[in-house]
Protein backbone atom coordinates (compact mmCIF):
# COMPACT_ATOMS: atom_id res chain seq x y z
CA UNK A 1 0.00 0.00 0.00
CA UNK A 2 2.77 2.40 0.79
CA UNK A 3 5.05 1.99 -2.44
CA UNK A 4 1.08 2.70 -4.37
CA UNK A 5 0.75 6.04 -2.60
CA UNK A 6 4.52 7.06 -2.93
CA UNK A 7 3.98 6.40 -6.96
CA UNK A 8 0.92 7.87 -6.83
CA UNK A 9 2.81 11.02 -4.88
CA UNK A 10 5.48 10.85 -7.75
CA UNK A 11 2.91 10.78 -10.50
CA UNK A 12 1.06 13.49 -9.26
CA UNK A 13 4.12 15.72 -9.08
CA UNK A 14 5.62 15.02 -12.07
CA UNK A 15 2.60 16.58 -13.58
CA UNK A 16 3.47 19.89 -12.19
CA UNK A 17 6.61 21.39 -13.78
CA UNK A 18 7.82 23.37 -10.96
CA UNK A 19 7.40 19.85 -8.62
CA UNK A 20 8.84 17.42 -11.25
CA UNK A 21 12.34 20.07 -11.57
CA UNK A 22 12.54 20.29 -7.94
CA UNK A 23 11.80 15.80 -7.72
CA UNK A 24 14.03 15.17 -10.27
CA UNK A 25 17.22 16.91 -8.72
CA UNK A 26 16.79 15.15 -5.40
CA UNK A 27 16.49 12.19 -7.58
CA UNK A 28 19.68 13.08 -9.03
CA UNK A 29 21.37 14.10 -5.33
CA UNK A 30 20.73 10.90 -3.70
CA UNK A 31 21.08 8.07 -6.96
CA UNK A 32 24.76 8.03 -8.29
CA UNK A 33 25.19 5.46 -10.87
CA UNK A 34 28.75 6.19 -9.97
CA UNK A 35 28.31 4.93 -6.75
CA UNK A 36 27.07 1.83 -7.54
CA UNK A 37 29.66 1.54 -10.32
CA UNK A 38 32.86 2.02 -7.61
CA UNK A 39 31.22 -0.38 -4.91
CA UNK A 40 31.57 -3.25 -7.49
CA UNK A 41 34.49 -2.29 -9.35
CA UNK A 42 36.28 -2.34 -5.93
CA UNK A 43 35.82 -5.99 -5.38
CA UNK A 44 37.83 -6.18 -8.68
CA UNK A 45 40.18 -3.23 -9.48
CA UNK A 46 41.49 -0.46 -6.64
CA UNK A 47 38.68 2.43 -7.18
CA UNK A 48 38.61 5.73 -7.06
CA UNK A 49 36.82 8.90 -7.81
CA UNK A 50 38.62 11.72 -9.25
CA UNK A 51 37.51 15.42 -10.09
CA UNK A 52 38.54 17.77 -13.59
CA UNK A 53 41.48 19.08 -12.70
CA UNK A 54 43.03 15.78 -10.63
CA UNK A 55 46.18 14.16 -12.03
CA UNK A 56 45.56 11.16 -14.55
CA UNK A 57 49.16 9.87 -14.28
CA UNK A 58 50.30 7.34 -12.14
CA UNK A 59 53.70 8.46 -10.83
CA UNK A 60 56.38 5.51 -10.13
CA UNK A 61 59.43 6.28 -7.44
CA UNK A 62 62.53 4.08 -8.02
CA UNK A 63 65.90 3.77 -7.02
CA UNK A 64 66.06 2.79 -3.23
CA UNK A 65 68.12 -0.76 -2.81
CA UNK A 66 69.57 -2.11 0.19
CA UNK A 67 73.36 -3.14 -0.01
CA UNK A 68 75.26 -4.99 2.39
CA UNK A 69 76.45 -2.91 5.17
CA UNK A 70 80.78 -3.05 5.38
CA UNK A 71 82.10 -1.65 8.39
CA UNK A 72 84.16 1.01 7.82
CA UNK A 73 83.36 1.63 4.24
CA UNK A 74 81.44 4.56 2.39
CA UNK A 75 78.87 2.96 1.08
CA UNK A 76 77.36 3.29 -2.23
CA UNK A 77 73.79 4.86 -2.59
CA UNK A 78 71.20 5.11 -5.12
CA UNK A 79 69.04 8.46 -6.77
CA UNK A 80 65.20 8.66 -6.62
CA UNK A 81 63.96 9.17 -9.71
CA UNK A 82 60.39 9.69 -10.44
CA UNK A 83 58.54 7.90 -13.77
CA UNK A 84 55.51 9.34 -15.26
CA UNK A 85 54.51 6.49 -18.11
CA UNK A 86 51.36 5.39 -17.41
CA UNK A 87 48.25 7.51 -17.42
CA UNK A 88 44.21 6.13 -17.81
CA UNK A 89 42.41 5.75 -20.32
CA UNK A 90 39.00 7.69 -20.48
CA UNK A 91 35.77 7.28 -21.66
CA UNK A 92 32.26 8.33 -21.59
CA UNK A 93 29.18 6.89 -20.96
CA UNK A 94 25.68 8.80 -21.60
CA UNK A 95 21.92 7.60 -21.59
CA UNK A 96 19.52 9.63 -23.15
CA UNK A 97 15.44 8.90 -23.41
CA UNK A 98 12.15 10.61 -23.87
CA UNK A 99 8.99 10.49 -23.25
CA UNK A 100 5.56 12.32 -24.04
CA UNK A 101 3.65 14.74 -21.76
CA UNK A 102 0.28 12.18 -21.46
CA UNK A 103 2.63 9.06 -20.98
CA UNK A 104 3.53 10.36 -18.32
CA UNK A 105 0.72 11.41 -17.00
CA UNK A 106 -1.41 8.62 -17.19
CA UNK A 107 1.26 6.54 -15.53
CA UNK A 108 1.24 4.19 -19.05
CA UNK A 109 5.25 4.28 -17.99
CA UNK A 110 5.91 4.64 -14.80
CA UNK A 111 7.08 7.51 -12.39
CA UNK A 112 10.12 9.60 -12.79
CA UNK A 113 11.84 7.79 -10.40
CA UNK A 114 11.36 4.32 -11.94
CA UNK A 115 12.86 5.80 -14.85
CA UNK A 116 15.88 7.40 -13.38
CA UNK A 117 16.40 4.50 -11.23
CA UNK A 118 16.22 2.36 -14.26
CA UNK A 119 18.79 4.77 -16.07
CA UNK A 120 21.41 4.22 -12.51
CA UNK A 121 21.32 0.11 -13.37
CA UNK A 122 21.81 0.80 -16.85
CA UNK A 123 24.29 2.44 -16.20
CA UNK A 124 26.16 0.09 -13.70
CA UNK A 125 25.57 -2.59 -16.21
CA UNK A 126 27.25 -0.73 -18.94
CA UNK A 127 30.02 0.07 -17.03
CA UNK A 128 30.29 -3.54 -15.42
CA UNK A 129 30.29 -4.80 -19.20
CA UNK A 130 32.14 -2.76 -20.19
CA UNK A 131 35.49 -3.26 -17.35
CA UNK A 132 35.31 -6.87 -17.25
CA UNK A 133 34.99 -7.66 -21.11
CA UNK A 134 38.25 -5.02 -21.08
CA UNK A 135 40.24 -7.33 -18.08
CA UNK A 136 39.09 -10.66 -20.00
CA UNK A 137 40.81 -9.50 -23.28
CA UNK A 138 44.60 -8.56 -21.53
CA UNK A 139 45.88 -11.99 -22.22
CA UNK A 140 45.18 -14.92 -25.05
CA UNK A 141 46.65 -17.87 -25.86
CA UNK A 142 48.82 -16.60 -28.70
CA UNK A 143 50.18 -13.13 -26.55
CA UNK A 144 50.93 -15.50 -23.11
CA UNK A 145 51.07 -18.93 -21.99
CA UNK A 146 51.70 -18.02 -18.53
CA UNK A 147 48.63 -15.88 -17.75
CA UNK A 148 45.66 -17.92 -19.78
CA UNK A 149 44.34 -21.60 -19.46
CA UNK A 150 41.96 -23.32 -21.79
CA UNK A 151 39.74 -26.05 -20.46
CA UNK A 152 36.84 -27.52 -22.23
CA UNK A 153 33.21 -27.45 -20.81
CA UNK A 154 33.98 -26.49 -17.35
CA UNK A 155 36.53 -25.16 -14.98
CA UNK A 156 38.24 -27.71 -13.33
CA UNK A 157 40.52 -28.21 -9.99
CA UNK A 158 43.71 -28.15 -11.82
CA UNK A 159 43.28 -25.23 -13.94
CA UNK A 160 41.83 -22.95 -10.64
CA UNK A 161 44.45 -23.94 -8.77
CA UNK A 162 46.96 -23.35 -10.95
CA UNK A 163 45.85 -19.77 -12.52
CA UNK A 164 45.70 -18.83 -8.49
CA UNK A 165 48.95 -20.22 -7.54
CA UNK A 166 50.42 -18.05 -10.25
CA UNK A 167 48.84 -14.64 -9.22
CA UNK A 168 49.75 -15.53 -5.76
CA UNK A 169 53.22 -15.27 -7.01
CA UNK A 170 53.18 -12.43 -9.07
CA UNK A 171 50.86 -9.88 -7.73
CA UNK A 172 51.43 -11.29 -3.80
CA UNK A 173 47.32 -12.21 -3.47
CA UNK A 174 44.48 -13.25 -5.32
CA UNK A 175 41.67 -10.36 -5.07
CA UNK A 176 38.84 -12.18 -6.80
CA UNK A 177 38.25 -15.36 -8.58
CA UNK A 178 35.15 -13.36 -11.34
CA UNK A 179 32.65 -14.65 -13.36
CA UNK A 180 29.11 -15.11 -14.85
CA UNK A 181 27.07 -17.64 -12.33
CA UNK A 182 26.83 -20.23 -15.21
CA UNK A 183 30.26 -20.40 -15.62
CA UNK A 184 31.26 -20.15 -11.68
CA UNK A 185 28.85 -22.53 -10.30
CA UNK A 186 30.76 -25.92 -11.28
CA UNK A 187 33.61 -25.03 -8.68
CA UNK A 188 30.87 -26.44 -6.10
CA UNK A 189 31.79 -30.05 -7.63
CA UNK A 190 35.17 -30.03 -6.61
CA UNK A 191 35.39 -27.02 -4.08
CA UNK A 192 33.90 -28.25 -1.15
CA UNK A 193 36.62 -31.43 -1.02
CA UNK A 194 40.28 -30.94 -0.21
CA UNK A 195 43.38 -33.22 -0.75
CA UNK A 196 44.34 -34.44 3.50
CA UNK A 197 48.26 -34.34 1.97
CA UNK A 198 47.62 -38.34 1.69
CA UNK A 199 46.05 -38.48 -1.96
CA UNK A 200 42.98 -38.79 -0.34
CA UNK A 201 40.11 -36.63 -0.93
CA UNK A 202 37.87 -35.35 1.94
CA UNK A 203 34.57 -33.42 2.38
CA UNK A 204 35.04 -30.53 4.26
CA UNK A 205 31.64 -29.96 6.62
CA UNK A 206 31.59 -26.30 6.15
CA UNK A 207 31.74 -26.03 2.90
CA UNK A 208 29.41 -28.75 1.99
CA UNK A 209 26.82 -26.95 4.25
CA UNK A 210 27.39 -23.95 2.09
CA UNK A 211 27.07 -25.32 -1.30
CA UNK A 212 23.44 -27.20 -0.34
CA UNK A 213 22.20 -24.19 1.16
CA UNK A 214 23.42 -21.60 -1.52
CA UNK A 215 24.43 -23.28 -4.39
CA UNK A 216 27.86 -21.63 -4.43
CA UNK A 217 30.86 -21.00 -2.33
CA UNK A 218 32.64 -17.69 -0.91
CA UNK A 219 36.05 -19.03 -1.44
CA UNK A 220 38.38 -21.50 -2.86
CA UNK A 221 41.49 -22.29 -2.47
CA UNK A 222 41.79 -18.98 0.14
CA UNK A 223 40.37 -16.87 -3.07
CA UNK A 224 37.38 -15.13 -2.59
CA UNK A 225 34.76 -16.03 -5.27
CA UNK A 226 32.53 -13.55 -6.87
CA UNK A 227 29.75 -15.17 -9.38
CA UNK A 228 27.81 -12.64 -11.71
CA UNK A 229 24.55 -12.47 -12.59
CA UNK A 230 24.18 -12.26 -16.51
CA UNK A 231 23.43 -9.10 -17.43
CA UNK A 232 21.05 -8.73 -21.02
CA UNK A 233 20.48 -5.45 -23.27
CA UNK A 234 16.69 -5.95 -23.46
CA UNK A 235 14.30 -8.79 -23.60
CA UNK A 236 13.27 -8.31 -27.33
CA UNK A 237 17.19 -8.77 -28.70
CA UNK A 238 18.02 -10.60 -25.50
CA UNK A 239 21.92 -10.20 -26.37
CA UNK A 240 24.58 -10.99 -23.10
CA UNK A 241 26.22 -8.21 -21.62
CA UNK A 242 29.29 -9.89 -19.47
CA UNK A 243 31.79 -12.66 -21.41
CA UNK A 244 29.85 -16.08 -21.25
CA UNK A 245 33.48 -18.10 -21.95
CA UNK A 246 35.61 -16.53 -19.71
CA UNK A 247 36.52 -16.66 -15.25
CA UNK A 248 39.07 -13.96 -14.15
CA UNK A 249 41.42 -14.65 -11.35
CA UNK A 250 42.67 -11.15 -10.18
CA UNK A 251 45.69 -10.08 -8.46
CA UNK A 252 45.84 -7.20 -5.43
CA UNK A 253 46.85 -4.10 -7.07
CA UNK A 254 46.40 -4.60 -10.56
CA UNK A 255 45.06 -1.20 -11.93
CA UNK A 256 42.36 1.46 -11.47
CA UNK A 257 39.30 1.92 -11.81
CA UNK A 258 37.87 5.45 -11.87
CA UNK A 259 34.77 7.39 -12.27
CA UNK A 260 36.42 11.29 -13.30
CA UNK A 261 33.74 14.03 -12.10
CA UNK A 262 30.36 13.58 -11.29
CA UNK A 263 27.21 11.93 -12.58
CA UNK A 264 25.62 15.22 -14.91
CA UNK A 265 22.03 15.09 -15.58
CA UNK A 266 19.87 17.20 -17.79
CA UNK A 267 16.26 18.19 -18.08
CA UNK A 268 14.34 19.42 -20.51
CA UNK A 269 11.07 19.93 -22.23
CA UNK A 270 10.34 20.00 -26.31
CA UNK A 271 7.65 22.16 -26.56
CA UNK A 272 7.40 21.66 -30.53
CA UNK A 273 5.10 18.60 -30.48
CA UNK A 274 1.75 18.34 -28.74
CA UNK A 275 1.70 17.49 -26.25
CA UNK A 276 5.12 18.32 -25.05
CA UNK A 277 7.85 15.69 -24.73
CA UNK A 278 10.13 15.74 -21.95
CA UNK A 279 14.25 14.45 -22.14
CA UNK A 280 16.21 13.11 -19.46
CA UNK A 281 19.81 12.60 -20.30
CA UNK A 282 22.81 11.44 -17.73
CA UNK A 283 25.96 11.34 -18.44
CA UNK A 284 29.59 10.78 -17.04
CA UNK A 285 33.71 9.83 -17.46
CA UNK A 286 35.29 7.00 -16.20
CA UNK A 287 38.53 5.31 -17.15
CA UNK A 288 40.95 2.23 -16.78
CA UNK A 289 44.19 1.80 -15.74
CA UNK A 290 46.09 -1.58 -15.75
CA UNK A 291 49.65 -0.97 -14.50
CA UNK A 292 50.06 -4.49 -13.58
CA UNK A 293 48.74 -7.11 -16.19
CA UNK A 294 50.66 -10.27 -15.32
CA UNK A 295 48.56 -9.67 -11.84
CA UNK A 296 45.88 -11.11 -14.38
CA UNK A 297 44.82 -14.56 -15.05
CA UNK A 298 42.48 -15.92 -17.53
CA UNK A 299 40.56 -18.90 -17.83
CA UNK A 300 38.79 -19.72 -20.89
CA UNK A 301 35.91 -22.48 -21.23
CA UNK A 302 35.46 -23.62 -24.66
Amino acid sequence: MEDTKLKEAFAAAAKDRNKRDALAAIITEFVQPNHIAVDFMSMLLDSRSLQPGDSLVVKQRKGMKVRTLVPGSIHLGSEITVTERMNYVLDGANIKVGWGAWDMESGEIGTLSDIRGEMAAKMRDYFMNKIFTALTTVWTAANTPDNFTQVATAVTATALEDAIDNINQTAGGVKAVVGIRSLMTPITKFGAFWDNGSGTTVGVDGQLAEVVARGSLGRYYGAPLIALNQQWDNPEDHNTLLPTDKILVIGNNVGDFITYGDVRTKMWDDMAPTPPYTWLEMYQQFGLLISKAEGIHVIKIV
